[in-house]
């Protein structure tokens, strides 16, 4: 009605009302018009394109606007003029348009690229179709395109700038390095892709060998917003047949990025050139982003490259090459920017660099190779970002964060830095293989922290962002199997070190969501280990017991230790049967029992689950500890556990596998089942398992023998079905691995202790290892340790014993248990040595190296045994 009303042509609104003809069939055509006089029809037509204006949507290709139709288009600044058009920034009416989603501007701004000349069917046109079915971000959106008014537009999202304005402005923080470094693999991407363009669809595969040929700073354009480059300005590009080469004749001019074989200054004419040109401009390219990562001036960078060729017609450029080399004034700049750098992979790019700046076009690297080398540094660049992310987040000056939220944070940042560690340690082949989205989730999790300063953020059930949790769990995801393990341990691991006492307590009280439930239990551990450390006593109340609430049995002396016993505890009016283990002391103590008794509190709720609490295999393999009594009068203590997790019954007697083995060797007739193999095996891996773990927490055994490893079975001859639930005891001379105190080795068991652990040297994990070894040993071989002394009894006890051990007896596992078996029980014998030579090799091995160490030659051999 509008439209005839500004016709003045009203009078003809009923004609329409009466056909119903409305503003959805916009536009009319003349035909669908045929009821209105001639004149009104004309005048119509031509009008009502001012009451609807074209409407364009995005992917729109190739559209035909009639001259007379009116654009959306609120505003034009020209922002580019070349020799292939002029680049307008456009804005358009934001609801006549679905180029770019906006859901409150009114105004969307564009960039579009003017051309007179009929462009439908140009090469960049059918380039840019190709390339957007890649949908790769460091490619600019190509949004559509439409010919009017005899000109022909191509409509690009809008970037902030192009990369030279970047290069050349003073403030180098605009953009943090990592996004730089992220940008400069997405764009060696990119081109890859361009040089080996494949499409997949409904019609078949497509195969193209592509190339730019135009690669310059100008030619890449910067989101400021979205932190991204974009390449761009495909006018010079083409696509071939897969089946065909390469090499074309250069089309363009003269261009500082350029390389060698792009013109022949002899004769004035431009050269054969290959896709290896477009990675010599991109080579140029970096040195110029590696010049600006430094902090120093591009501009100056290019007046020293000034210079003249030889030739005919002597020509003076910027170029990076001179007489068919490289120009010496990039080799100076890329020294300079290599000596003492500011950032720490720019030696590596700088390498990377000069690798691809190879005069010769055939010795170039190829663009795949450069960005898979590329996407490393970005990849050890954004880890770096987030790890100063974490830091930030974590310190107690940190804003935003409630006490929770910061402990949270420092539990997922020793998990991120257990991932990079495993990462890192793997086979570069391996590593590239799962590398793929690696570096998308590593940004993901950057930008995710940086978010977490925001109060109306969604947060998880543990308290963090759940685009946080999510990135590592990706980021942990592709780890194979044992290094997924390994990964685990790590974290675990990380948080055990932690030297902040309050940050330990703070994650031991706190309560565990699922995830954290094996952290949360080594925290516990690690601080019950550094509250020992400094002789503080954890808890309220001493967990000393009147020793008028135990009743003392009798042990059999053939089938346990004098140190172990059972007994009766009654309290609150019950009686229940508990494990007595006796620590003695040096009469010396005597009057000092205050000091050992707090020693002994600490102990005690170490092995307590209700104040330290452990998972897994130490729930059953490790006694609860309930407390501990003193016999002055003996000098010694008692240590007080529960055995109910033991499988103990009222008649069942009490064993150590040190009795089981010397009644299988020395009074076996015949009457005595044989243990499965598979038992043994099921113990000696949670054994490992059980160590491992108490090392995790900074704390060593010091004790370990088959003396301490006990059962419960009914009688000897069926101790062979009981032996898989035997339980780890001796902790009563463990101490945190940062005490000094010790008492030196106990001359009984003398052959369970590694040789080099003599009075006054301090107790380290490879002496744990070496008992371990030797418990296996017995068990491999269904021998004691004793016997096999016995049977060499000129051979010293010490380390010609030792040497033995490792030279006779555990090359008799092999045949008997099998060779992962075998070569466990030979690291935990041999880990000192072993340990000793990785020193003089690779240099200094902590505490986290050996760790590992165990898990890889004795956890994981062992978790392999079955029968």
């Amino acid at each position: 009605m509008a439209i005839l009303i500004s016709n003045r042509d009203e009078g003809y609104i009923l004609e329409f009302i009466f056909r119903r003809d409305t503003d959805e069939r916009i536009p009319y055509t003349d035909s669908s018009l045929d009821y209105l006089p001639e004149i009104v029809r004309k005048n119509f037509i031509d009008k009502q394109w001012q009451f609807n204006p074209i409407n364009l949507q995005r992917g729109q290709v190739h559209l035909e606007i009639q001259d007379d139709a009116v654009l959306p288009v609120l505003s034009e600044e020209e922002v580019g003029k070349g020799a292939f058009g002029i680049v307008w920034k456009t804005g358009l009416d934001a609801n006549c348009q679905t180029l770019i989603q906006t859901h409150t501007a009114k105004e969307v701004f564009i960039a579009r690229k003017e051309q007179e000349r009929d462009m439908s069917r140009s090469p960049e046109r059918v380039i840019l179709d190709l390339v957007q079915n890649l949908k790769h971000p460091n490619i600019v959106e190509f949004l559509g395109s439409y010919t009017y008014r005899r000109s022909f537009n191509l409509l690009f999202r809008l970037a902030t700038q192009d990369l030279k304005a970047f290069l050349h402005q003073e403030n180098s923080s605009i953009m943090a390095p990592h996004a730089i470094y992220r940008n400069m693999f997405g764009v060696a991407e990119a081109l890859s892709q361009i040089h080996n363009f494949s499409l997949q669809d409904d019609l078949g595969n497509i195969s193209r060998i592509g190339y730019h040929h135009d690669l310059r700073p100008a030619n890449i354009l910067v989101d400021i917003d979205r932190k991204l480059f974009m390449l761009s300005d495909f006018g010079l590009s083409r696509m071939k047949s897969d089946d065909e080469t390469s090499k074309t004749k250069l089309h363009g001019g003269q261009d500082d990025y350029l390389g060698p074989e792009a013109f022949d200054y002899q004769a004035c004419v431009n050269g054969d050139v290959r896709r290896s040109l477009d990675v010599w401009a991109f080579g140029c390219i970096l040195s110029e982003i590696a010049t600006f990562l430094e902090g120093k001036s591009v501009k100056d960078f290019r007046e020293k490259r000034r210079a003249t060729h030889d030739g005919l017609f002597p020509m003076t450029d910027h170029s990076f090459h001179l007489n068919k080399g490289i120009r010496p004034a990039v080799v100076e700049w890329l020294s300079v920017l290599a000596t003492a750098p500011r950032d720490p992979l720019m030696v590596q790019l700088v390498s990377q660099i000069r690798e691809i700046m190879d005069p010769h076009a055939s010795r170039r690297p190829r663009m795949s190779d450069v960005a898979l080398n590329l996407r490393n540094l970005a990849l050890h660049s954004s880890v770096a970002a987030v790890d100063n992310c974490f830091r930030d987040l974590m310190s107690p000056d940190s804003r935003g964060l409630t006490a929770k939220h910061r402990i949270l944070h420092v539990i997922e940042y020793k998990r991120f830095e257990a991932w990079w560690s495993v990462y890192a340690s793997l086979h570069q082949a391996v590593g590239r293989e799962i590398s793929g989205d690696l570096l998308r989730y590593v940004t993901e999790l950057y930008e995710a922290l940086n978010r977490g300063r925001d109060a109306g953020m969604s947060q998880s059930m543990e308290g963090l962002p759940y685009d946080c949790l999510h990135a590592i769990d990706q980021l942990c995801k592709p780890l194979p199997k044992t290094s997924s393990d390994e990964c685990q341990a790590r974290w675990i691991q990380n948080v055990c070190e932690i030297e902040d006492l309050d940050t330990l307590q703070q994650i031991r009280a706190m309560a565990m969501p699922v995830r954290y439930r094996w952290v949360g239990v080594g925290a516990a551990m690690r601080h019950m280990s550094m509250a020992i450390s400094a002789s503080i006593q954890y808890g309220q109340k001493s967990r000393y017991m009147d020793a008028g609430l135990i009743e003392v049995g009798e042990s059999d002396s053939q089938l346990v230790h004098e140190s172990k016993t059972t007994g009766y505890l009654t309290r609150d009016g019950l009686t229940e049967t508990v494990l007595i283990e006796w620590k003695t002391y040096d009469a010396s103590w005597k009057g000092h029992e205050m000091r050992l008794g707090k020693i002994m509190d600490d102990l005690v709720n170490l092995l307590d689950p209700d104040v330290t609490p452990r998972l897994g295999t130490a729930q059953h393999r490790i006694p609860n500890c309930l407390g501990y009594f003193h016999q002055p009068h003996n000098y010694r203590f008692g240590f007080i556990y529960t055995i109910e997790a033991q499988r103990m019954r009222h008649d069942h007697r009490l064993v150590s596998l040190n009795s089981f083995l010397q009644v299988m060797t020395e009074q076996n007739n015949g009457d005595y089942e044989q243990t499965d193999l598979g038992d043994y095996f099921l113990l000696a891996k949670e054994l490992a398992v059980c160590l491992f773990a108490v090392h995790q927490a900074g704390w060593l055994h010091k004790n370990l023998s088959s003396h301490h490893m006990l059962f419960f079975c009914p009688d000897i001859a069926s101790a062979s079905r009981h032996i898989k639930f035997a339980f780890l005891t001796g902790f009563n001379d463990s101490r945190p691995e940062a005490t000094s105190f010790t008492l030196g080795p106990k001359a009984e068991h003398r052959l369970f202790q590694h040789p080099d652990y003599l009075p006054g040297v301090p107790f380290r994990r490879t002496f744990d290892y070496y008992g371990l070894g030797i418990v296996l040993l017995e068990l491999g071989m269904g021998v004691r340790v004793y016997d096999m002394k016995e049977s060499c009894p000129d051979i010293a006890v010490g380390h010609g014993f030792h040497m033995k051990l490792l030279e006779s007896y555990v090359p008799q596992l092999g045949p008997l248990m099998g060779a992962r078996y075998r070569d466990a029980v030979r690291f935990c014998l041999d880990a000192e040595r072993i340990i000793s030579e990785d020193r003089g090799r690779f240099g200094p091995v902590d505490e986290r190296d050996i760790q590992r160490m165990f898990q890889e030659n004795v956890v994981e051999l062992l978790a392999g045994c079955e029968a």
